[in-house]
């Protein structure tokens, strides 16, 4: 896992991407508890657009963030109520962006709301849910309002669209928003 603090990210935008496993969430929640811990009360919002942890062959996919008791106060946090994996939930390509779609639709609340309301440092996991089937423009909209951000985003060949095509949109979509990032971090 890469080495990084949140001191050396601060007053950047930060995209922390890489395949299935290799510690994306893991790592933006250890940031998280750094920024927690220097950021005043208030200055820090979470948006959690990733499904539940699960296993797949083996491997560890998907997970929310740990966000540590003693900051819970100072952390505005906002997450859907049911978050899918359109890809191994999906049986058909219909149904992988049936609920591809679900998912964007219970995600742009939370992204609006952080629009209509932004804080200083925005983290956000998994983006690339939402880019499934929403908006390059919405997630670039909140990234451009935060002075820091510092978010996740799958970038890997692990997963089977069932040819539904969400693999190469949620590609394009993020591809679409690298300019935006002052720091990429591959893992």
């Amino acid at each position: 896992m890469k080495v990084i603090s949140y001191a050396a990210i601060k007053g950047k935008k930060t995209l922390i991407r890489g395949e299935v496993g290799k510690g994306k969430t893991v790592l933006l929640s250890r940031l998280l508890a750094e920024a927690a811990e220097s950021e005043g009360p208030g200055a820090i919002t979470v948006i959690e657009m990733a499904p539940g942890e699960r296993s797949v062959e083996g491997r560890k996919v998907g997970g929310r963030l740990a966000i540590p008791a003693s900051t819970r106060v100072r952390i505005r946090y906002a997450a859907p109520g049911h978050i899918v994996a359109p890809r191994l939930e999906g049986a058909t390509a219909e149904e992988v962006v049936r609920l591809a779609k679900q998912n964007a639709l219970a995600i742009e609340p939370c992204l609006s709301q952080y629009i209509a309301m932004p804080t200083p440092v925005l983290f956000a996991n998994d983006i690339t849910i939402y880019l499934q089937c929403g908006s390059a423009d919405l997630i670039g909209e909140a990234v451009a309002l935060a002075e820091t951000f510092v978010g996740t985003a799958y970038w890997g060949d692990f997963f089977d669209d069932k040819g539904s095509g969400i693999n190469d949109k949620e590609r394009r979509q993020l591809g679409k928003l690298m300019d935006l990032f002052d720091v990429v971090l591959d893992l």
